[in-house]
This record gives structure tokens, C-alpha cells and sequence, in this order.
């Protein structure tokens, strides 16, 4: 990547994501970078990549559910959002990535990972909902498998409360419990943006309220964009914690698709709008947006040039 320019990100010997462009300008407190988001969506051009692969000669090994979890995990978030850039392995590891006390993704950058995994695995789900089961979901799942570079190490998701949420009793006591005010707020969403509404509850709990926390706590030393701010343990271990939950999340999906009752995909998905006490509903996030431009200081601009 040049100093201004593309930011491009290798997944195989295929397949060069275009993560989008930086640019630096000079902001109220100085220098800054501005990273813009690309065209087409780093989930899209994953997917398409997969549309026109073959299937893989031997279906992947493991239980169907754990494979959801893992192409989930690829699609959405290692390599469907930005934060692909920081997991970059063409880059050499930051210094500071083995500090326990600096801060290694700035707000601005968990914001658009956040958003466009989120946005990413609404459309996932959107495509298994079509077709539950179906031949052309599970050969997405199995390519995904085949052809994205996942490192992941052995994990176990206990049993979570965004699987009983899924169950009509249990819902039914969450929403005559609610404050009549966020239930309004939560049913509106949820009737606008109901896939999008579970899969900002799911990458909440995959993603957001995992051991990423301990990468983006921390003193501010810099953000550079010409290194890799996460070491590979790290990312096995963030993989390993999101594959699981996602496989999780995906059951949700199928039990929701398979239930007897004739709720609505809106009333089905409603308590994940409502369930902020129980740290399944993240506060404030978008229904809308697909990706968001990401703001930095530029205070190690110099590397870059």
C-alpha cells in the first residue's frame, strides 16, 4: 500500500480483497488518515469468489454445525470486513502487538468491523433462510472451508442464552417484561431490519464481547496501517471464540426456521433486540449501514511513505 492509495489484502494465490482507500488529510488535531470503504463490500467480494469456485473434490471434515461456525467466522469477519487489514499476513508483526497495555484497534476501526460484519452475516443469514439445508447453502459453507486460509484452535461455546431466546416461551417472557417504550423502539427495528437485528446480537456475542476486548483496551501508541497489530495466537483465539459462537448462532437460525409456531420472522427475532441486560443486544448499532469510513491520527505517517 502506497501513502495514499489502495489497500489491498491477499486471501490465497486467487483472491486480492480491496479493503478500501487511505488517504491523508489534515484534520482538526493534525495529520490524519482516512480510510474509505471500498466499492464493493469485502463480504461481496468473498462470496462472489466462492460462487464461482468449484467444490472442493472431499467435503470438509468436522460435524455440519461446526463448519457453519467456521465459514461464518471466514465470510464475516476474518476476511468479510476490515478486519482482515489488521490480521494482514503480509505484514510484519507491530512491536507493540506484544505490549499489554497498548491499545491495538481504535474506536473508528472496531466501529467498522462491527458494521460490516454485522451487515454481512444478516446477508448469510439471509441466504440460509432461503435455503435452510439446502444443497447450494451447504456448498457455500463447504468452499468456504476449502478455500479461505482460517487458523483456529480447539474452543467450546457453552450452552448460551442467545440459543434460549430462540424459544417462543422464553421470548414471550422477555417482551412482556420490556419497557413499553424500548419494546416500541425494538419491534420497529425489528419489523425494518429483522435479519439485521439478529446478526447485530450474534457478532455482539462472537465478536464484540469476546478476548478482542483485550487487543482494543489499552494506552493509544499509534495505529499503524504498514503492520500487523494482532499475533497469530491472538488470532487463532479469536477465530476459535467467533467459529463457535457463529455455529451457535446458526442453530438459532435453523431452530427459527423449523419452529412450529406461526410467529414472523420480525416477532421471532424481536427479544434479540431487547435483551441489552442480558449482553446479547449491543447499545446504538446501526440497522442500515453496510461499512463507514474509519478516521485516524497519522502520527506514524512516515512509515507508510
Amino acid at each position: 500500500m502506497g501513502a495514499t492509495g489502495r489497500i489491498m489484502v491477499r486471501v490465497n494465490d486467487e483472491l486480492v480483497l480491496d479493503a478500501g482507500a487511505c488517504e491523508e488529510v489534515v484534520g482538526a488535531h493534525g495529520p490524519e488518515w482516512i480510510i474509505h470503504a471500498p466499492p464493493t463490500t469485502l463480504f461481496q467480494q468473498v462470496l462472489a469468489y466462492l460462487r464461482e469456485k468449484p467444490d472442493p473434490p472431499k467435503p470438509p471434515s468436522g460435524t455440519f454445525t461446526s463448519r457453519e461456525g467456521i465459514a461464518a467466522a471466514a465470510l464475516v469477519l476474518r476476511w468479510g470486513s476490515y478486519l482482515s487489514v489488521l490480521l494482514d499476513h503480509g505484514k510484519a508483526v507491530w512491536p507493540e502487538a506484544e505490549s499489554s497495555v497498548a491499545s491495538r484497534i481504535s474506536d473508528a476501526e472496531m466501529a467498522r468491523i462491527n458494521i460490516e460484519a454485522s451487515a454481512a452475516l444478516a446477508r448469510w443469514i439471509d441466504l440460509f433462510r432461503d435455503d435452510p439445508r439446502g444443497r447450494g447453502y451447504e456448498e457455500l459453507v463447504n468452499r468456504a472451508l476449502a478455500y479461505l486460509p482460517m487458523p483456529l484452535k480447539r474452543s467450546k461455546a457453552k450452552v448460551s442464552a442467545v440459543c434460549a431466546l430462540a424459544d417462543p416461551e422464553m421470548a414471550e417472557l422477555l417482551v412482556h417484561a420490556a419497557n413499553p417504550s424500548s419494546l416500541e423502539r425494538a419491534r420497529a427495528a425489528a419489523e425494518r431490519s429483522p435479519s439485521r437485528i439478529l446478526a447485530n446480537a450474534l457478532v455482539n456475542t462472537a465478536w464484540r464481547n469476546g478476548p478482542v476486548e483485550n487487543i482494543h483496551a489499552g494506552a493509544f501508541r499509534g495505529y499503524p496501517l504498514d503492520q500487523r497489530r494482532v499475533t497469530l495466537a491472538e488470532e487463532r483465539e479469536l477465530m476459535a471464540f467467533a467459529s463457535e459462537r457463529l455455529a451457535l448462532g446458526m442453530s438459532v437460525c435453523l431452530s427459527l426456521a423449523t419452529e412450529e409456531s406461526r410467529r414472523t420472522w420480525s416477532d421471532q427475532v424481536l427479544p434479540y433486540g431487547l435483551a441489552e441486560a442480558m449482553l446479547i443486544t449491543p447499545s446504538g448499532w446501526s440497522t442500515t449501514e453496510a461499512s463507514r469510513d474509519v478516521r485516524l491520527p497519522a502520527e506514524r505517517a512516515a512509515v507508510l511513505h
